[in-house]
């Protein structure tokens, strides 16, 4: 989910501050968003720069999980079968973009 992600907020001009709990994912996508070029950092302070907060969750859902990233300006969410060795897309990306207040 890294890749339409880039599509939205693209790596080099912002860090991201990745905000989750799952034990198996968060480790999985930060190396991901790192691979992808993007600065992230977890529990540390910034040093002033763009930071973008990006939101996780990975929910069990009909018999696969539901995984979902968020952030002020985006969300995407996706459904993965999940084994023991990966996970595999099951549904079509969903990508809701977010506007500010006021603006058509």
């Amino acid at each position: 989910m890294v890749a339409p992600l880039s599509d939205q907020i693209g790596p080099g001009s912002t860090t991201i501050v990745l905000r989750g709990h799952d034990a198996i994912f968060g480790p999985a996508l930060e190396a991901s968003l790192r691979g992808q070029g993007y600065a992230v950092v977890t529990d540390q302070a910034t040093d002033g720069t763009a930071v973008a907060a990006l939101a996780y969750s990975v929910d069990p859902f009909e018999g696969g999980v539901l995984v979902r990233l968020s952030t002020a300006r985006v969300e995407l969410t996706r459904m993965y079968a999940v084994n023991a060795s990966d996970a595999a897309p099951t549904s079509p990306l969903s990508l809701m973009q977010r506007t500010s207040a006021g603006t058509a």
